[in-house]
């Protein structure tokens, strides 16, 4: 029997506790720190257990993520991405004016129809007046034929007064007469997915909201002034449908498209100031961005007129030519205009 051997008999079993001795174990542990080696080992083994155990559930609480100063003490997901910004879906558009003049921009405008039929990806056409020269007859057969012709888009169509075909006519009550039998309401030969407003004195001015942008249709003619009882209300009416527009969509726009057919800075601004007053003041208060689009002098350009510069003018240049305009209300500047979209 080798050394090792007798000494593990001679121990006693781990499985046997002497009753005789047990008080004196207990009385060791009162007054003298006198433990056994192994029970004390034993017990600092069950508090490390036991402190392991405690930190173990601590770290497992819902707590582990402390709030911090940028999340109002709400609890947010390392893995979780918060994005609180608003997107908006941009919109398309087409925009033609002054067309047609002659012959040779009649058939240009049936070419940017078909095009446009077949490539064009806009949502709606505004046609913002002028369908004839101011100095031809204002007969019934032109207001036929251009509507006709029109009615050829594919795409919903809105027509914008002009001068030619209305004030600068000998008869303008006459023209306005055969204007609205042809073209009031022009787009509901389409169908269109968002509802339409008509201003109740004023017919002819148009406005809805589409994907966070109001549009909105004026008379807003230019040349001569035939009647100036006739011209001061009719900008009044305007400028009350401006504002009115303004305040009721304020909370759900986040931009404006004006469109008009004058040129209301360049071309005798003193017979707009009634309206552009009132405009101008309804743009500041919105303080977001606005466009106002016009035809009325045959090129192209843009510019910020006025000190309130949220308000972007551009006049399109007219005949057989097309500019899509794309608003996204997501861009700092959000008007982007493609002259070249048919080509």
């Amino acid at each position: 029997m080798n050394q090792l051997t007798k000494n593990n008999e001679q121990r006693p079993s781990k499985n046997v506790i002497n009753a005789d001795i047990l008080p004196k174990m207990k009385t060791q542990y009162k007054i003298g720190w006198g433990i056994p080696l192994e029970s004390l080992i034993a017990k600092i083994g069950c508090l490390i257990f036991c402190f392991g155990l405690f930190v173990g559930c601590s770290s497992t609480s819902d707590d582990k993520n402390p709030p911090d100063d940028n999340n109002n003490g709400t609890k947010v997901d390392s893995m979780v991405t918060v994005d609180s910004t608003d997107t908006h879906t941009p919109t398309l558009f087409t925009v033609i004016g002054d067309v047609p003049y002659n012959d040779d921009q009649r058939e240009g405008l049936i070419a940017i129809i078909d095009a446009h039929n077949t490539r064009a990806t806009s949502e709606f056409v505004v046609h913002v007046g002028d369908i004839k020269p101011g100095a031809d007859p204002c007969d019934e057969g032109v207001y036929e034929d251009i509507s006709g012709l029109l009615k050829n888009f594919n795409t919903p169509t809105f027509m914008v007064l002009g001068d030619n075909e209305y004030n600068d006519c000998d008869n303008p009550e006459a023209a306005l007469v055969l204007w609205n039998e042809y073209f009031l309401h022009f787009n509901d030969n389409w169908e269109f997915s968002h509802t339409v407003e008509y201003q109740e004195e004023r017919p002819e001015n148009f406005a809805w909201v589409e994907n966070s942008v109001l549009f909105v249709g004026l008379n807003l003619v230019g040349s001569s002034v035939h009647d100036q009882a006739e011209w001061d209300k009719r900008l009044a009416d305007d400028a009350d449908w401006v504002e009115e527009q303004f305040e009721l969509q304020k909370n759900d726009i986040e931009t404006a498209v004006l469109f008009g057919h004058a040129n209301m800075t360049e071309v005798g601004p003193e017979k707009f100031t009634s309206f552009t007053d009132r405009f101008r003041a309804s743009a500041k208060a919105f303080g977001k961005p606005v466009l106002y689009m016009q035809g009325d002098g045959h090129f192209w350009f843009e510019n910020r007129p006025w000190p309130e510069k949220n308000i972007l003018r551009v006049q399109i240049e007219g005949g057989a030519n097309a500019v899509q305009v794309t608003v996204d209300p997501n861009l700092e500047d959000p008007f982007v205009f493609d002259r070249m979209f048919l080509d």
